[in-house]
């Protein structure tokens, strides 16, 4: 089949499916077992994989091969995708044969023919390119180790890590009958202020934890957490992180609860634990510095007063927000 057919009957064929898989009615059509059900998957099946060029569904004229099928399965969540293998793909079959019926109705209908769908079809045609594209300048770049080195030692704070334990105290809600769980708010308090002296003098976790500590109610990590940078709101970040070893934050005082934390250790992690991120970090500045060029050269104009910002005064402009293709490497992946 055409590739341009293929990914956009492959694009209708996953959504049918993908909504298939969602709505439960997957496993009835086929009569398989439940989703956690073992799979049932013959000796043939494991040891003569069907060749991809093999046509497995027919629909009129039209043939349809192992590869056109993995397109669809490609386009698939990860979640979707193990439920297809759990439970078989006749399902998957029945979708695709049904995009191509839709597919030559509307084309016997002339539904192509509209601007807007042209519009569409060129837009969506433009974004799988880009896609491409960028994922392909993605993997050409390459990152030496010295960059990993210098980018290190100039941004080594940024990969600082600490240690944490949290403790929390959950406040009787007002009016709550008397056996709901949670403190009073004074009790709450005083049971915070107790809690923070004896961690203070350093009073071994376990004494703390074994005389404070109250199921559903006062709760004490018995082992430390670790915090890395942009897991927490700016403000709170910046307080906790300038917190010296020992030290304990201010609390939280909320209606429901008391919450403070106190740092343990501050970790300075290896370069070779951060240079994962490292890389993607530079990878994705150098792609950036690719895409610029790209604009210069690309000779982009802009319609400044159509663009304007809503409600702007003439020649006062916003930054523009940036936008990139969906898979675009993360800056800061979780290590």
């Amino acid at each position: 089949m055409n590739q341009n057919r293929i990914h956009k009957l492959a694009a209708v064929a996953a959504s049918l499916l993908a909504t298939a898989l969602a709505t439960g009615s997957y496993a009835q059509r086929t009569g398989t077992a439940p989703t956690n059900a073992a799979p049932r998957t013959s000796t043939a099946a494991k040891t003569s994989p069907t060749p991809s060029g093999k046509v497995v569904l027919k629909v009129g004229t039209q043939q349809v091969t192992v590869d056109d099928l993995n397109v669809v399965l490609r386009s698939l969540s990860p979640q979707d995708q193990k439920k297809v293998e759990s439970q078989g793909r006749r399902p998957l079959a029945e979708q695709y044969a049904v995009t191509l019926l839709l597919a030559e109705q509307g084309a016997h209908d002339h539904l192509d023919d509209t601007p807007d769908f042209r519009r569409q079809e060129a837009w969506t045609r433009a974004q799988r390119l880009a896609q491409a594209e960028y994922e392909k300048m993605a993997q050409t770049i390459k990152i030496n180790p010295e960059e990993v080195g210098q980018y290190y030692s100039q941004h080594g704070k940024d990969f600082e890590q600490i240690e944490v334990r949290q403790v929390g105290i959950r406040k009787k809600p007002e009016g709550a009958k008397p056996d709901a769980p949670g403190l009073t708010p004074s009790d709450a308090e005083a049971r915070a202020d107790s809690i923070r002296k004896v961690l203070t003098a350093g009073t071994d976790i376990k004494k703390v934890t074994t005389e404070f500590a109250v199921p559903n109610v006062v709760f004490i990590d018995p082992g430390p957490k670790k915090l890395q940078h942009g897991q927490l709101s700016p403000d709170l970040e910046k307080s906790i992180f300038a917190l010296k070893d020992g030290e304990l934050s201010q609390s939280v005082n909320t209606p429901q609860s008391i919450v403070f934390v106190q740092v343990l250790k501050h970790v300075e992690p290896d370069v070779k634990e951060v240079q994962p991120a490292i890389e993607a970090s530079l990878r994705q500045q150098k792609i950036q510095a690719e895409l610029g060029d790209m604009r210069k050269k690309g000779n982009v104009w802009i319609d400044e007063d159509y663009f304007k910002l809503p409600n702007a005064a003439p020649g006062q402009q916003g930054a523009a927000p940036t936008a990139s293709p969906a898979a675009t490497p993360s800056q800061r992946p979780n290590q």
